[in-house]
């Protein structure tokens, strides 16, 4: 073998150059009492990071994840947000989880021109503003109770409704939103208000069933709101639940028990395992940080939104914000495109219900190519 041949073989390949990543934020609780919540949201979003860096090309710019602790606290937020938007290599953010806190916090990445995706919160202020650079995911609460109204009218074919909400943060919105729906879909539907600080559920019970509904709608959390099922019943209703998202979640099952069988619930999460394009990506996760929740998935979807804008022009923080507003973006938990006002173009919800004891899909509110059934 000549000696040149025998170096060929043996000098190693030149290493690339260090890359200057291109870096997402992700402000979220990482203390307090909703820091797993802040977990499932960076998981969800290191994920996508991480999966977009595996299969990038050579030419490409990585991506890294910046996390901002803001203990789901006005205050902390307020500052976390802003050291977020003086960081000029920060192209982007993903946050907040309360929606309060978020509305409170938008003028600052205003300001910034700092493109802000919300994975979390449905509730409706966080767009009243009609910021050019807020894009929210979750269906709004408004539009949920909308949503929930027209499935009772048109598959359960109810006269009467009675609405049950409480005076907290979630809920009140919901009601609004079906009530409205309600009207135009011909429902008898009454509100019944009743206090979040010192509830009385038999009270509220007894107060709903005045007009003998068919169904009894639940805008609110099952965490808060849950024992009015028990008290439906106690005070003699037999009809069906049907419940906001804030009661989609696998604890009402093992808190309220049979008082939650049959329960219908709606949330912005669709069933991945009915959506082939998702079956990788949540199995990957799964090995890596345990089940995909609702927030994880989201967040991830997210970081997806993000990535595919600085793929399609400049990665500073005006283009980024002006790409996302004009485009389309396929993501895990479904396709995007944004109205003016931020919101999802196309807002869907997903029906669950509760069925021997476990969460089992039935229905988009409308059809979807995403999901397969």
């Amino acid at each position: 073998m000549k000696r040149s041949s025998f170096l060929a073989l043996v000098t190693p390949i030149p290493l690339l150059p260090f890359v200057t990543p291109i870096n997402v934020a992700l402000v979220a609780p990482f203390s307090g009492p909703q820091q797993q919540a802040g977990e499932q949201l960076a998981n969800g979003a290191r994920q996508a990071i991480d999966d977009a860096n595996q299969f990038r090309t050579a030419l490409g710019k990585p991506f890294a994840l910046r996390t901002f602790d803001d203990s789901n606290a006005l205050a902390s937020a307020i500052l976390e947000a802003q050291f977020a938007c003086s960081d000029q290599s920060i192209v982007a953010v993903i946050g907040h989880l309360s929606g309060k806190i978020t509305e409170r916090v938008e003028t600052t990445y205003r300001d910034a021109r700092m493109p802000l995706i919300v994975p979390a919160s449905s509730y409706d202020g966080v767009t009243t503003q009609l910021m050019p650079n807020v894009f929210r995911l979750p269906t709004k609460d408004s539009t949920e109770g909308r949503l929930a109204a027209r499935l009772i009218a048109s598959d359960y074919h109810a006269k009467k409704v009675a609405i049950l909400t409480q005076d907290g943060d979630y809920g009140p919105n919901v009601a609004a939103g079906f009530a409205q729906a309600a009207a135009q879909e011909k429902l008898d539907a009454r509100i019944v208000r009743f206090s979040y600080d010192k509830p009385d559920f038999a009270a509220a019970a007894n107060q709903a069933l005045q007009n003998a509904p068919d169904v009894v709608y639940l805008a609110g959390v099952a965490d808060d709101m849950g024992p009015i099922l028990k008290a439906l019943r106690d005070a003699g209703f037999t009809g069906r639940y049907v419940a906001s998202e804030g009661f989609f979640d696998a604890a009402t099952i093992t808190r309220f028990g049979s008082y939650a069988e049959g329960l219908v619930a709606s949330a912005s999460m669709p069933p991945l395992h009915l959506a082939p394009a998702a079956e990788q990506t949540e199995s990957d996760f799964r090995t890596r940080y345990g089940a995909l929740t609702p927030l994880s998935a989201f967040a991830y979807a997210a970081a997806q939104i993000i990535i595919a804008a600085v793929g399609r022009g400049s990665p500073n923080r005006v283009a980024i914000a002006q790409t996302i507003a004009n485009g389309s973006f396929d993501t895990l938990v479904g396709n995007f495109r944004f109205g003016y006002d931020g919101e999802p173009a196309d807002p869907n919800l997903y029906f669950y219900t509760v069925r021997k004891g476990e969460w089992v899909y039935l229905k988009a509110a409308h059809p979807t190519s995403f999901v397969i059934k």
